[in-house]
């Protein structure tokens, strides 16, 4: 293993960056970690490093004073040195996992709660599932006084090892008080039954009686990639596997060896936000508008994964380390796997003569896997043979129920079993996309279809054209997706020509994607800003990575991308980021219970004019190996 300066932190760096901050900082109970990540090195110094150099490795580190309801961030070298402490007035700690506990624990223990439940038939809290939210809408009249609150929905247990989300217990919630863990109030409207209908769907329960013959993926001579520490060698491609404790999964400096020249594509690309808003205007899900990555962080939460079921063939895997509330280093084995697989047909032509050329393609494949309480979300990236990127959420998990009368109308909500109840909602993610096509100088330029009116510029009516329009500014780089005109956006390099003599580039091609419901006017419109266009290009600054700003948490509203780009930055021939925002819109099935099959979305990067023809023209012949 050869180290490099985006080597994700190990456990034994995460411990001493703890220990350097309780030795120097005087540090105790009262202060929580919120976050402690990779304090990554300019792009200059990452691009100007030579392996064998000395790597200077620092953290950056989020703590949360309790006592004094501040947020400080550190920079801490792994050899034990605080090289900065600053205050950020105004921010408010996410959600962590010690004040959770506590939180539950003073909510299971209130008397008014227990009253309730037993008004209910539920004897005693031990057989009740809560968990944690944010309130993602107003906090109510009273309570609203800067301190951090979080409201507990509820769902019975009623037996051991029971789908909980088949059981919500409607009209009964308690709001906690994050930082002394009292509960400062209890919701609480009797009358509305707990659904009764199970939902089993556990193996054990289920007996899994769908069966099909052995399917194996075999590579007797093995991989075709190679790992050196976080380093990824595979076919033509060259580039970095990250993580980070709050986006969890990230590719860093993507390279592709063009006919022996390697070419840079990217810098650092990854998944900076997900926001999940509810449509269903209840007081059991209004509030329900949530930052996953943002306000729990992301990696937090992810699997450990297993061989045959999360991956399957020739698997490397790859160990995360987070540093959790109360300073302990907690340990992810399996936390991301690396493995290529067949793609199907990459090319093929039959010509007049009979003579038939056909390539199989392979892709690489980078992945993890979260769970945050009900959803799961698998983070894919791919890397193809022709030069393509693709990157693909794959979501799936429990969807989040309420109690209802059943038979009733419900508009904002599918009724998936008697009176159980699916809120609509909406999964937005955003992309950070530091592309470096050929080097940092680059422009973008949206790109539309056109088909001029019938005349001398189009005289059959069958004619159309592409129309190139630069995205100069910020002010003019907010943009959305436009299926009519089957637009694109890409990042060109004009200092770099390709053989027909237009500048190289890569182009952001939209995928499956929403548009937001919530009204701009609403809390959570507010604080998620980054919604409400597709399309946000930004010149590169380090201290800008996520979308809706550092501290989501019960934030005014208006930080991130929306503050970033008030400046109306330049956007020429410069170091840009591409943030693009997709997701889908979730109208639940009753075929999405008890489990949700997968849902899909994401985007494709393609090379367009980067190389001088496919680079899936020098891709070998498979051999026909076996058949039964």
């Amino acid at each position: 293993m050869t180290q490099h300066p985006l080597d994700p932190l190990t456990a034994t760096e995460l411990k001493s960056v703890v220990a350097t901050l309780r030795r120097d900082r005087g540090l105790d109970h009262r202060h929580l970690m919120a976050m402690v990540q990779l304090e990554e090195p300019a792009k200059e110094r990452v691009l100007s490093w030579q392996a064998g150099e000395p790597v200077d490795r620092a953290a950056r580190a989020t703590v949360w004073n309790r006592a004094t309801a501040t947020v400080s961030e550190a920079v801490v070298t792994v050899n034990g040195e605080v090289l900065e402490w600053k205050d950020i007035p105004g921010a408010l700690s996410p959600v962590l996992g010690p004040e959770a506990d506590d939180a539950l624990a003073a909510a299971k223990a209130d008397p008014r709660v227990i009253q309730a439940l037993a008004a209910r038939g539920i004897a005693s809290p031990d057989d009740v599932h809560m968990e944690t939210w944010p309130f993602g809408a107003q906090i109510p009249a009273g309570l609203d006084d800067g301190r951090r609150l979080i409201w507990t929905p509820m769902w019975h247990r009623p037996q051991p090892g029971a789908n909980v989300y088949a059981h919500p217990i409607g009209g009964l919630r308690a709001i906690v008080d994050l930082d002394n863990a009292e509960v400062v109030a209890v919701e609480n409207e009797p009358g509305i039954p707990i659904p009764a209908t199970p939902a089993p769907y556990r193996l054990d329960e289920t007996g899994g009686g769908v069966k099909l013959r052995e399917l194996s993926i075999t590579q007797p001579e093995g991989a075709s990639f190679t790992v050196d520490g976080s380093a990824i060698n595979w076919e033509r491609w060259r580039f970095r596997i990250g993580f980070c404790q709050r986006e969890g999964l990230v590719i860093h400096d993507v390279r592709f060896d063009d006919e022996g020249t390697e070419r840079r594509i990217a810098h650092r690309m990854s998944i900076a936000e997900l926001v999940i808003p509810y449509g269903d205007p209840s007081p059991g899900a209004y509030r329900k508008n949530a930052f996953d990555t943002g306000e729990f962080g992301l990696g937090n939460y992810t699997n450990s994964l297993a061989l045959g079921c999360d991956c399957l063939g020739e698997i490397v895997y790859m160990d995360a380390a987070v540093v959790d509330g109360d300073g302990n280093v907690r340990e992810i084995p399996n936390a991301i796997c690396l493995h290529e697989e067949d793609f199907g047909i990459l090319w093929k032509h039959t010509d007049e003569l009979g003579h038939v050329e056909v390539r199989r393609g392979r892709r690489f494949v980078a992945s993890s896997i979260v769970t945050v309480n009900n959803y799961e979300y698998g983070y894919f990236w791919y890397f193809y043979q022709d030069g393509s990127i693709e990157f693909e959420a794959k979501l799936t998990g429990i969807v989040l129920t309420l109690a209802a009368e059943p038979g009733q109308e419900y508009p904002s909500s599918t009724e998936i079993e008697p009176g159980l109840l699916a809120p609509y909602h909406q999964h937005i993610f955003c992309a950070r996309l530091d592309l470096d096509v050929d080097g940092t100088e680059n422009s973008v330029v949206e790109v539309d279809a056109v088909a001029h009116p019938i005349g001398p510029e189009n005289p059959h009516g069958a004619a159309y054209v592409t129309r190139e329009t630069p995205l100069d500014v910020e002010s003019a780089a907010q943009r959305l997706i436009d299926p009519m005109a089957n637009r694109y956006w890409k990042v060109i390099n004009p200092h770099r020509t390709n053989h027909v003599a237009q500048p190289v580039g890569y182009k952001l091609v939209p995928g499956h994607t929403t548009y937001p419901m919530a009204h701009r006017e609403s809390v959570i419109g507010q604080r998620a800003g980054f919604m409400y266009s597709h399309l946000w290009v930004t010149p590169n600054a380090p201290d800008e990575k996520y979308p809706a700003g550092d501290y989501p948490f019960q934030a005014e509203g208006g930080a991130g991308l929306p503050a970033w780009t008030s400046a109306n930055r330049s956007l020429e021939d410069t170091d840009v980021v591409l943030w693009y925002v997709f997701g889908t819109n979730h109208i639940p099935r009753t075929e999405d219970w008890p489990v949700m099959p997968v849902e899909r979305a994401g985007f494709h990067l393609k090379p367009v004019g980067f190389f001088r023809r496919s680079p899936g023209i020098d891709v070998a012949p498979s051999a026909a190996v076996h058949c039964h």
